[in-house]
């Protein structure tokens, strides 16, 4: 079936483009996937990155069971392998396990028709995948794969530090995931509004902050904790209530579009008690907001929260501290405020989006003029 459509399909999308603008062919999960990648993919198109460069996007996944990804990955590879020729540069989102071994047939695609080659990597645990999943085959395969790319984008210095361990360092340059910033200006903290979004379960510290909030509403009677994401839901109420703390605890589900808006402004607290991240979408998007926010200190979080300047950061598993991070900022509000709208102001002065898409853009520029040089990226 799969190779009926590869070599049948009529998707042949390729546009007409102008000569004078940068052709990219751009593949990642779907932009109405749950998760992190397609956030930053629908900033690029809300900051106008579709209007910098001739840009054409190709989703390699949906939601959904087995067959309809496998169907969805089959009609990605043929709508690429009938476009891929008409673009200067492919820009690849990556991540890793599923993600990595998909999208190296693109990458493998692209390189063996001499088409420059961008990967964005954006998997938080890409090296607990490398380097403790991946036997000696594999990640020699892995380097093969980023050693196609001429330029590979990290989301934070340690994930540059890191990735520059496995392939030519020279090729590796940090671009910061960043927020459209809103025009909404939070100015009453008063609300004891506690908001978490990510993905329920282990890796986001959903249970740590489950197991921490008995000890925040007793200080804090008034506390109320959001929950939304997808992920172990049901595990999670369930934990609530064999605490008895369900009165406290609202599970939203997956929240975005004006929900999501509604529900930032409703609170005043983010946390996000992580064990492993790039670059969370969600603290930049919460710090956008003016919400004094709680996380830890992996990935890229340090490069964005500066220690009790404009956010407060925690080891991960350090249930005690996210308590009283927590508590901390519930008892002082004018503290809370200060922590919140510095972190607005951290944003705006560092992860505004519209700063890092002139930043790509500059970058696709430096790629296609090395190219016309006659020089090896």
């Amino acid at each position: 079936m799969i190779s009926f459509l590869l070599e049948n399909s009529k998707e042949k999308e390729c546009v007409q483009m102008a000569d004078n603008k940068i052709k990219v062919l751009m593949i990642g999960p779907g932009r109405d996937v749950k998760g992190g990648i397609s956030t930053v993919v629908n900033q690029y198109y809300e900051a106008h990155l579709d209007e910098m460069v001739q840009l054409k996007y190709i989703a390699t996944m949906e939601d959904g069971n087995k067959l309809k990804k496998l169907l969805i990955a089959a009609k990605a590879l043929v709508q690429f392998k009938h476009c891929v020729k008409d673009y200067d540069i492919v820009h690849v989102h990556m991540a890793s396990r599923a993600s990595f071994y998909r999208k190296s047939y693109f990458v493998k695609i692209a390189y063996a028709i001499g088409k420059k080659i961008v990967i964005h990597m954006h998997g938080g645990e890409f090296d607990v995948f490398y380097n403790e999943e991946c036997n000696a085959n594999q990640r020699e395969n892995v380097r093969k794969i980023f050693a196609m790319a001429d330029v590979v984008i990290a989301l934070s210095d340690s994930r540059s530090k890191f990735l520059g361990k496995i392939c030519d360092s020279k090729k590796v340059m940090t671009l910061y995931n960043s927020v459209v910033l809103p025009a909404y200006q939070k100015n009453d903290y008063q609300d004891q509004n506690v908001l978490f979004l990510g993905r329920l379960g282990k890796r986001k510290g959903a249970y740590d902050l489950i197991e921490a909030m008995p000890k925040v509403i007793t200080s804090c009677p008034d506390v109320h904790f959001y929950l939304g994401g997808d992920g172990e839901i049901e595990m999670c109420r369930q934990k609530c209530e064999e605490m008895g703390i369900s009165d406290y605890v609202t599970f939203l589900g997956w929240v975005k579009g004006k929900d999501k808006v509604d529900i930032l402004k409703k609170c005043s607290i983010y946390v996000l008690p992580s064990y492993h991240e790039g670059m969370p979408m969600s603290v930049l998007e919460a710090m956008s907001y003016g919400l004094a926010t709680v996380s830890t200190t992996i990935g890229g979080i340090a490069n964005v929260i500066d220690d009790g300047k404009d956010g407060i950061l925690i080891v991960p598993g350090d249930k005690d501290k996210i308590a009283d991070s927590l508590i901390i900022l519930l008892q002082h509000p004018i503290y809370k405020k200060q922590i919140g709208k510095a972190g607005r102001t951290k944003i705006e002065d560092k992860f505004n989006l519209d700063r890092m898409v002139l930043k790509l853009v500059a970058e696709y520029q430096k790629i296609i003029n090395r190219q016309d040089s006659g020089i090896d990226v």
